[in-house]
């Protein structure tokens, strides 16, 4: 079997592309897979790094710009659809698996006018634009969370969870005589506001309140400037550009104050682990704030806008949660209990399933 796996932009739609790929041939080692991203996105960096099979095309958003830059936007649109429609003549998959970002739509447009099956994965509450255009080529969607049932035909969508890469781990060590672990997760290429706003927080805290140690994700633009910003503070942190290992991070965390993109959350919250979800404001559609709410909804998260006041809420909920060790466990179980452990193998049948090969 041969699979064509598009997604990407940020690591929220890059990760579960892979997810499933790599469990698509754990099931069925013959299949081979082609992921197709953007030039310009995450996985234009991590890609070339892991030896996976991959094709890139120059497309960016349509939304949110100006009359040139649209104009630009959709003349790349209309040269990757081409692209696309090429390489799905090229490679003959036997499905299209469409898992959200800019290269969706070129990749999912091309299959469709190939006549080739697609899957499309949703891992936000509100559907993107690309899949949004999309939904009604798809010959099944995968869905993260049941809030998103409204948004899709429901006699093709399904809620599989959002894969993840890792077996989820959700262990953890009291907190008595021992420094608090903080983890601070911005987007996979970060989240400059955020960062400053965790860094603010810090300072109105002040030292001697509670022993801590912080790991926090930065992005590559803020690195250095987070880092210095710690050790003014004489605070014992590791302000690191990307966290490639999530798994071994989050089971190490006593809290994690983090974005609310739909692969952060399923994270978190297969780790069991208590957060403060800050969502990304400046979306028209508030994608990460619904995102939070169904989190927030059952109990394993607590929201903080991000706004003028965000360094000194973020002071005044961390204070509070790491004063409270049996609420912030109480919050873990209740996020674990709202996700899925086993999506990448639900996608992975219902994958099979689409192309007419049984698993």
């Amino acid at each position: 079997m041969k699979v064509i796996i598009a997604g990407g932009g940020t690591g929220g739609h890059l990760f579960p592309a892979i997810a499933v790929g790599e469990e698509m041939v754990r099931e069925r080692p013959a299949t081979e897979v082609l992921y197709a991203g953007t030039s310009n996105g995450f996985e234009a960096r991590w890609l070339p790094t892991r030896g996976y099979r991959f094709e890139l095309f120059d497309v960016h958003g349509v939304r949110g710009h100006g009359p040139v830059e649209r104009a630009r936007a959709a003349i790349e649109l209309a040269r990757a659809v081409m692209l696309a429609r090429a390489l799905v003549k090229r490679f003959k998959p036997n499905l299209v698996v469409c898992a959200g970002g800019y290269a969706s739509l070129p990749v999912g447009i091309g299959a469709a006018l190939s006549r080739v099956p697609i899957v499309m994965l949703e891992q936000n509450v509100l559907p993107g634009l690309s899949n949004r255009l999309l939904m009604r080529f798809a010959r099944r969607i995968c869905l993260s969370f049941p809030d998103q049932m409204s948004y899709f035909p429901a006699s093709r969508s399904e809620v599989t969870g959002n894969p993840v890469r890792y077996q989820p781990r959700t262990e953890r060590t009291p907190m008595e005589g021992r420094p608090a672990q903080i983890l601070v997760l911005g987007a996979s290429t970060g989240a400059r506001r955020l960062n400053f706003g965790v860094v603010e927080a810090f300072k109105i805290w002040g030292k001697g309140v509670i022993k801590l140690q912080i790991v926090h994700q930065t992005g590559e633009a803020d690195a250095d400037v987070v880092r210095d910003a710690y050790r003014n503070l004489s605070l014992p942190a590791e302000a690191i550009p990307f966290i490639d290992d999530v798994a071994a991070a989050l089971v190490r965390a006593d809290l994690v104050v983090a974005r609310a993109g739909g692969g952060t959350v399923t994270d978190i919250a297969l780790a069991a682990r208590g957060a403060i979800l800050v969502p990304y404001p400046f979306h028209r559609d508030q994608q990460q704030l619904h995102n939070a709410r169904v989190i927030e909804r059952v109990g394993g998260a607590r929201i903080v806008m991000d706004d003028d006041r965000l360094g000194a809420n973020l002071a005044r909920e961390m204070k509070e949660l790491l004063e409270d060790p049996r609420t912030l466990l109480a919050m873990g179980d209740r996020a674990r209990a709202a996700v899925h452990p086993d999506a990448a193998e639900r996608v992975a049948r219902i994958c099979f399933s689409a192309a007419g090969v049984e698993n």
